[in-house]
């Protein structure tokens, strides 16, 4: 299973928050199994935020040497009020 999860995006006197952090995995690109790769979100109207683990991908089938690849989409929302600056943060992908 591929995991996904945010920081809130941050600057000098201003943050954009996790909830304004939206994540979507899209329709497998490929797959090299026998097995099904099963996307998290497999459209943007799936979207969720990225303010707690969300699934990316699942996989159900035999086990051995299988992979899965997609396209996934990261769309922020900037806050009409957020200062002008480069924003940091983090966006972690885990395997389990």
């Amino acid at each position: 299973m591929e995991r996904h999860r945010a920081t809130a995006l941050t600057t000098t006197g201003g943050t954009i928050p996790t909830s304004d952090i939206a994540y979507w995995s899209g329709p497998t690109t490929d797959e090299s199994s026998p097995g099904t790769c099963q996307p998290g979100q497999s459209s943007s109207g799936n979207q969720v935020t990225l303010n707690a683990a969300r699934t990316a991908f699942s996989y159900s089938g035999s086990s051995g040497n299988e992979s899965c690849s997609w396209n996934p989409t990261v769309a922020i929302t900037v806050p009409a009020n957020a200062p002008v600056g480069q924003y940091t943060g983090v966006i972690t992908h885990s395997a389990a």
